[in-house]
Protein backbone atom coordinates (compact mmCIF):
# COMPACT_ATOMS: atom_id res chain seq x y z
CA UNK A 1 0.00 0.00 0.00
CA UNK A 2 1.51 3.36 -0.99
CA UNK A 3 1.98 6.00 1.63
CA UNK A 4 -0.41 8.94 1.78
CA UNK A 5 0.35 12.03 -0.32
CA UNK A 6 2.07 14.79 1.64
CA UNK A 7 2.68 18.23 0.26
CA UNK A 8 5.88 19.45 1.89
CA UNK A 9 5.07 23.08 1.20
CA UNK A 10 1.78 22.93 3.11
CA UNK A 11 3.05 25.51 5.63
CA UNK A 12 4.02 27.89 2.82
CA UNK A 13 0.62 27.36 1.23
CA UNK A 14 -1.13 28.18 4.51
CA UNK A 15 0.98 31.33 5.07
CA UNK A 16 0.21 32.55 1.56
CA UNK A 17 -3.49 31.87 2.06
CA UNK A 18 -3.49 33.77 5.35
CA UNK A 19 -1.71 36.71 3.69
CA UNK A 20 -4.33 36.75 0.93
CA UNK A 21 -7.19 36.68 3.46
CA UNK A 22 -5.52 39.50 5.42
CA UNK A 23 -5.29 41.60 2.24
CA UNK A 24 -8.95 40.87 1.50
CA UNK A 25 -9.95 42.13 4.95
CA UNK A 26 -7.93 45.32 4.46
CA UNK A 27 -9.56 45.95 1.07
CA UNK A 28 -12.99 45.35 2.61
CA UNK A 29 -12.23 47.78 5.43
CA UNK A 30 -11.13 50.46 2.95
CA UNK A 31 -14.33 49.94 0.97
CA UNK A 32 -16.40 50.26 4.15
CA UNK A 33 -14.62 53.51 5.06
CA UNK A 34 -15.21 54.90 1.57
CA UNK A 35 -18.88 53.94 1.80
CA UNK A 36 -19.14 55.63 5.19
CA UNK A 37 -17.62 58.85 3.86
CA UNK A 38 -19.93 58.73 0.84
CA UNK A 39 -22.90 58.36 3.19
CA UNK A 40 -21.69 61.41 5.15
CA UNK A 41 -21.44 63.40 1.91
CA UNK A 42 -24.94 62.29 0.90
CA UNK A 43 -26.38 63.33 4.27
CA UNK A 44 -24.57 66.69 4.19
CA UNK A 45 -25.72 67.28 0.61
CA UNK A 46 -29.30 66.58 1.68
CA UNK A 47 -28.90 69.10 4.53
CA UNK A 48 -27.45 71.62 2.09
CA UNK A 49 -30.35 71.10 -0.30
CA UNK A 50 -32.92 71.60 2.44
CA UNK A 51 -31.12 74.77 3.64
CA UNK A 52 -31.05 76.11 0.08
CA UNK A 53 -34.74 75.35 -0.30
CA UNK A 54 -35.49 77.16 2.98
CA UNK A 55 -33.38 80.15 1.89
CA UNK A 56 -35.22 80.28 -1.44
CA UNK A 57 -38.53 80.16 0.43
CA UNK A 58 -37.45 83.03 2.68
CA UNK A 59 -36.28 85.09 -0.31
CA UNK A 60 -39.43 84.44 -2.35
CA UNK A 61 -41.73 86.06 0.22
CA UNK A 62 -42.81 89.67 -0.10
CA UNK A 63 -40.52 91.00 2.63
CA UNK A 64 -37.05 89.54 3.18
CA UNK A 65 -35.94 88.81 6.73
CA UNK A 66 -32.19 89.42 6.41
CA UNK A 67 -31.53 87.92 9.87
CA UNK A 68 -33.29 84.67 9.00
CA UNK A 69 -31.46 84.40 5.68
CA UNK A 70 -28.06 85.19 7.21
CA UNK A 71 -28.52 82.45 9.83
CA UNK A 72 -28.04 79.89 7.03
CA UNK A 73 -24.77 81.40 5.80
CA UNK A 74 -22.51 79.90 8.51
CA UNK A 75 -24.01 76.40 8.49
CA UNK A 76 -23.83 76.32 4.68
CA UNK A 77 -20.13 77.20 4.80
CA UNK A 78 -19.57 74.54 7.46
CA UNK A 79 -21.37 71.93 5.38
CA UNK A 80 -19.31 72.80 2.30
CA UNK A 81 -16.12 72.45 4.38
CA UNK A 82 -17.28 69.06 5.72
CA UNK A 83 -18.11 67.84 2.22
CA UNK A 84 -14.66 68.94 1.01
CA UNK A 85 -13.02 67.16 3.98
CA UNK A 86 -14.96 63.97 3.24
CA UNK A 87 -14.06 64.16 -0.45
CA UNK A 88 -10.37 64.51 0.47
CA UNK A 89 -10.74 61.57 2.85
CA UNK A 90 -12.30 59.49 0.07
CA UNK A 91 -9.52 60.47 -2.30
CA UNK A 92 -6.88 59.28 0.20
CA UNK A 93 -8.80 56.08 0.90
CA UNK A 94 -9.12 55.36 -2.82
CA UNK A 95 -5.33 55.70 -3.23
CA UNK A 96 -4.83 53.31 -0.30
CA UNK A 97 -7.46 51.00 -1.77
CA UNK A 98 -5.64 50.86 -5.11
CA UNK A 99 -2.38 49.91 -3.36
CA UNK A 100 -4.13 47.32 -1.17
CA UNK A 101 -5.92 45.82 -4.16
CA UNK A 102 -2.58 45.47 -5.95
CA UNK A 103 -1.16 43.73 -2.86
CA UNK A 104 -4.23 41.49 -2.70
CA UNK A 105 -3.83 40.53 -6.37
CA UNK A 106 -0.16 39.76 -5.76
CA UNK A 107 -1.09 37.58 -2.78
CA UNK A 108 -3.77 35.86 -4.87
CA UNK A 109 -1.21 35.06 -7.58
CA UNK A 110 1.11 33.60 -4.93
CA UNK A 111 -1.71 31.41 -3.58
CA UNK A 112 -2.64 30.22 -7.07
CA UNK A 113 0.99 29.42 -7.86
CA UNK A 114 1.41 27.24 -4.76
CA UNK A 115 -1.97 25.59 -5.40
CA UNK A 116 -0.90 24.79 -8.97
CA UNK A 117 2.38 23.35 -7.67
CA UNK A 118 0.44 21.20 -5.20
CA UNK A 119 -1.83 19.95 -7.99
CA UNK A 120 1.16 19.06 -10.17
CA UNK A 121 2.91 17.25 -7.36
CA UNK A 122 -0.26 15.37 -6.49
CA UNK A 123 -0.71 14.35 -10.13
CA UNK A 124 2.92 13.15 -10.23
CA UNK A 125 2.29 11.24 -6.99
CA UNK A 126 -0.77 9.54 -8.52
CA UNK A 127 1.27 8.55 -11.59
CA UNK A 128 3.94 7.11 -9.31
CA UNK A 129 1.35 5.19 -7.29
CA UNK A 130 -0.18 3.81 -10.49
CA UNK A 131 3.25 2.69 -11.73
CA UNK A 132 3.98 1.00 -8.41
CA UNK A 133 0.63 -0.78 -8.51
CA UNK A 134 1.34 -1.92 -12.07
CA UNK A 135 4.76 -3.25 -11.03
CA UNK A 136 3.20 -5.09 -8.09
CA UNK A 137 0.46 -6.55 -10.28
CA UNK A 138 3.01 -7.65 -12.89
CA UNK A 139 5.14 -9.26 -10.20
CA UNK A 140 2.11 -11.06 -8.77
CA UNK A 141 1.07 -12.27 -12.23
CA UNK A 142 4.62 -13.49 -12.93
CA UNK A 143 4.74 -15.38 -9.64
CA UNK A 144 1.35 -16.94 -10.35
CA UNK A 145 2.52 -17.95 -13.82
CA UNK A 146 5.67 -19.54 -12.40
CA UNK A 147 3.72 -21.31 -9.71
CA UNK A 148 1.24 -22.72 -12.22
CA UNK A 149 4.06 -23.63 -14.62
CA UNK A 150 6.09 -25.30 -11.84
CA UNK A 151 3.07 -27.32 -10.68
CA UNK A 152 2.17 -28.44 -14.17
CA UNK A 153 5.80 -29.48 -14.76
CA UNK A 154 6.01 -31.38 -11.45
CA UNK A 155 2.74 -33.20 -12.06
CA UNK A 156 3.85 -34.61 -15.46
CA UNK A 157 6.88 -36.47 -14.01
Amino acid sequence: MPREFRFRLQAVQRVRQLEFEHRQRIVGERLRKIGSEQAIIAALSQDLTSMNDETKRLLSGGSVDVGAVSRYRLPVGYIHAQIARSEMQISGLERELAAERAAMVKASVAVKAIDKLRERRHAAYLVQVKRQETVEQDETALQMHRWVHDRSGAGSQ
